[in-house]
């Protein structure tokens, strides 16, 4: 009996290496399972009662396995698992490659390369560690099984389940005294259950002329092993084929994040030369609108201190004239004006030094810090119009009295 089909299998990948037998991801799968039921529903028709259950160790295996036992109620301990012997021949570099079209290359390869003792048609290595085998490298596994059988089984009815449909066809062949070349006529469907297997059974299947699809099978399988070998160094492996699409599904999308973000980068760029711009027009705006402002505020205080500096000269044009005035009355009488430049001083300015102030001469104070413009005469209005006025006044009036006493 074949196992029935596997998880690996439904996905097209064939699995040989001894290593993943036992992997999970090469369990039964539904169809498999419905498969082997049948199996089981016609060994149970036939009137067939089996006593043990011999099974590989691959993980399809074990399942069909426990469901031979659940159907024809099998003891547990009846179940014995089988370690190597039941292996599927192992395909090297091919492992893990699609599975219907390396199969058709493989049995191609062993119709027209294996001989009658299936010595020729090795596929070829791999670094991985399945090995690579031959038919006959196969035949040494079953030989040495069925010596295990003989000597363990003697009068029992056993029920053996191998993982692939190239062992039992090859037991048969052996059976039968068949070329090993011819061993895929003989093949196992997944799922596939076949009794009373003796050398009458297998000659009267030999004599019988190949069908017109195993023909088939050998042309395509043929084409494809031409491929196979044309370029030996092609990935065909699903596993790293997958991991290959991966790679490039990730690369594709880190190129397309890194063009988002380069466009995302290119984008704030632009509106940052935008903010900047418009901050620049709206600085150069308020430089101007404050150039503006601070001109007219400059132009006005020229004006006031033009204003009071014309009023300056007609008061000082009032004080000469009554000196002269005063000095040609009295001989005697003298006013000396740099005693009036300290007395203005003593009581306009609390420090002299402020006269010497650059802006002085011009009656024009700039502030640096605050952008004001000061006029020292609007800060001495009140001293000009009352204190100097109020002491030019005395003075006069004391010229006068001096008059008068003089007549």
């Amino acid at each position: 009996m074949r196992a029935g089909a596997s998880l690996l299998e439904v996905e097209d990948v064939w699995s040989t290496n001894p290593l993943f037998l036992t992997n999970r991801e090469a369990a039964l799968s539904e169809l498999g399972e419905q498969k082997v039921r049948e199996a089981c529903r016609m060994l149970k028709s036939s009137g067939i009662s089996p006593t043990v259950v011999r099974y590989s160790l691959a993980a399809a295996s074990v399942d069909s396995a426990n469901l031979v036992g659940e159907e024809l109620r099998v003891g547990r301990d009846r179940l014995v698992p089988e370690f190597n012997y039941m292996d599927p021949r192992a395909i090297g570099g091919w492992d893990f490659a699609q599975l219907n079209a390396t199969v058709e290359a493989v049995w191609a390869l062993d119709a027209d390369e294996a001989g009658t003792y299936g010595k020729g048609g090795k596929p070829p290595p791999n670094e991985d560690g399945t090995p690579s085998e031959t038919l006959s490298d196969q035949v040494v596994r079953l030989t040495n099984l069925f010596s295990v059988l003989e000597t363990l089984y003697s009068g029992d009815t056993v029920v053996l389940v191998f993982p692939d449909g190239t062992g039992p066809a090859l037991l048969s062949c052996l059976i039968g005294g068949i070329p090993l070349n011819r061993v895929h006529e003989f093949n196992f469907e997944p799922g596939e259950i076949r009794s009373n297997v003796d050398y009458n059974f297998v000659t009267a299947m030999a004599s019988q002329s190949p069908s017109q699809a195993y023909l088939d099978i050998l042309q395509r399988g043929r084409n494809e092993l031409k491929l196979l070998r044309k370029n030996p160094g092609q990935l065909r492996n699903v596993k790293d084929l997958k991991y290959e699409e991966e790679r490039m599904q990730e690369e594709e999308k880190r190129r397309e994040d890194e063009i988002a973000k380069a466009k995302l980068l290119e984008k704030q760029s632009l509106r940052n030369e935008k903010r900047l711009q418009t901050q620049n027009d709206s600085y150069s705006s308020s430089v101007d609108l404050s150039t503006v402002g601070i001109a007219g505020v400059v132009a006005g205080a020229v004006v006031i201190a033009s204003s009071m500096f014309s009023t300056e000269e007609s008061v000082t044009e009032v004080v000469d004239e009554s000196s002269i005035v005063s000095n040609s009355g009295n001989n005697n009488t003298s006013f000396d004006e740099s005693e009036m430049v300290d007395f203005v001083s003593e009581f306009d300015f609390d420090d002299k030094n402020e006269m010497l102030h650059p802006g002085y001469e011009t009656g024009v104070f700039v502030e640096e810090n605050e952008h004001e413009i000061n006029s020292p005469t609007k800060e001495l209005d009140l001293d000009f119009d009352e204190a100097w006025l109020g002491t030019i006044s005395d003075i006069l009036s004391d010229t006068g009295d001096d008059d008068d006493n003089n007549e």
